[in-house]
């Protein structure tokens, strides 16, 4: 009996009815996504500053610096998606970019071969 695969069931989520629903439900789909692609980046950061002997403390500062960066990933990602984060309107508030930083990021695609 171990080895029987049960049937799937019918779904939780309902179908949408609707365009409206149907976009609501994509966006949610992509944000979801989204959200997937920022823990593992968010884990991969972790695992790279523990590489180099960093010890993240739960110090309160430490964790909202911790929280801060999370977010700011999940921004990064929500931009590439064409979904909004409340931190865009801080980034683009409170952020002068210096005169070659998209140079800087082309030449970083280009030497990494991360193209799309």
């Amino acid at each position: 009996m171990d080895n029987i695969i049960q049937f799937p069931t019918k779904s939780n989520s309902p179908f949408p009815n609707n365009l409206e629903q149907t976009i609501d439900h994509v966006e949610q789909v992509r944000r979801t996504y989204c959200d997937e692609v920022t823990a593992d980046a968010f884990e991969a950061v972790f695992a790279v500053l523990t590489s180099y002997g960093l010890t993240i403390k739960p110090d309160e500062s430490v964790v909202k610096s911790v929280v801060f960066l999370e977010e700011a990933i999940r921004a990064m990602v929500y931009t590439t998606k064409d979904l909004n984060h409340s931190f865009q309107d801080l980034a683009e508030a409170t952020i002068t970019l210096e005169a070659d930083a998209k140079k800087e990021l082309d030449r970083i695609i280009e030497e990494n071969n991360l193209h799309t």
